[in-house]
């Protein structure tokens, strides 16, 4: 079995020379090529970039950082403290496989983007709310209760954030945060996340938000004024979302490449998003 240390490209959080001395402090020796198992060492930015490019197990290590607004990385599955002794489980065998949805996200390319973690869409060097519309679409057997089959969501505001199950703990749980006043860093645990056959929708700071239902063949639509509890809400993974942008804006999409300058968005392509057919594979440590 062959381990690979995977970290930010420009920015490590740790240099790989600091943690080949913890591989060697256990007696375990890394690979550069052709890993079996990820290492990857840093923050969720990192976490949702090899998610997205990698397919072989991962186990997610965060940094502890000293500095107060420094990475927080609320999807690791440990603290890089613990390396050495996770590194010793996984040789040992004390670990699994933990296979979790993603999604497939087309903005005007040939080729799809799987993403683990979430994107984000939100306004650049603008400074007023960008308007947008959201529309989803599920199909019958997936429909659950309060959810309507189809319905298309118009906005002001600074954007919308899409997440997956396991991307849950991060952005996409601000408003949660909010109304429980806890954003420590330990408060990873006060966030529900949703289930892994769901796709998490959150609107960021809107100041209008409307929503207009499809209520089947021969039904009026019916415009609903959102209540602030819609604000962040679930559909079924199967279901089709598509974002446009209303008015030209200064806008970015987030969370599709490398670069955290994001890539920018017009008014003339429509942003896909439905269900991966791939899983990613994240390594769990037996307690």
């Amino acid at each position: 079995m062959k381990l690979g240390i995977y970290v930010h490209s420009k920015r490590p959080k740790i240099s790989v020379k600091e943690i080949i001395k913890v591989f060697q402090s256990v007696n375990i020796p890394y690979s550069e090529k052709d890993p079996d198992i990820a290492i990857v060492i840093g923050g969720d930015g990192t976490f949702g970039y090899y998610g997205r490019i990698l397919r072989i197990p991962m186990l997610f290590v965060g940094i502890n950082d000293p500095d107060i607004l420094g990475s927080k990385a609320k999807l690791a599955g440990i603290s890089y403290d613990y390396l050495a002794r996770a590194l010793i489980s996984i040789k040992s065998g004390r670990c699994f496989v933990d296979k979790r949805r993603m999604f497939s996200l087309n903005y005007g390319t040939e080729k799809s983007v799987d993403i683990l973690t979430d994107i984000y869409l939100e306004r650049g060097n603008f400074s007023h709310g960008i308007r947008y519309a959201l529309s989803v679409s599920s199909p019958v057997r997936s429909n659950p209760e309060r959810v309507p089959k189809k319905f298309t969501e118009y906005a002001i505001g600074n954007g919308v954030i899409i997440s997956t199950s396991f991307g849950s703990g991060g952005y996409y749980s601000y408003p949660q945060r909010i109304l429980q006043g806890k954003f420590n860093v330990n408060d990873a645990a006060t966030h529900k996340r949703f289930s892994d056959n769901r796709i998490g929708i959150c609107h960021i700071i809107p100041t209008f938000l409307l929503r207009e239902k499809n209520e089947g063949r021969g039904k009026k639509k019916n415009n609903i004024r959102m209540i602030s509890e819609q604000i962040q809400y679930t559909v079924p993974i199967e279901s089709t979302i598509k974002i446009n942008l209303i008015r030209n804006a200064n806008v970015r999409l987030y969370g599709t490449t490398d670069d955290s300058k994001g890539t920018a968005v017009g008014i003339d392509k429509e942003i896909s998003i439905k269900a991966s057919n791939r899983f990613a594979k994240i390594i769990q440590l037996y307690k």
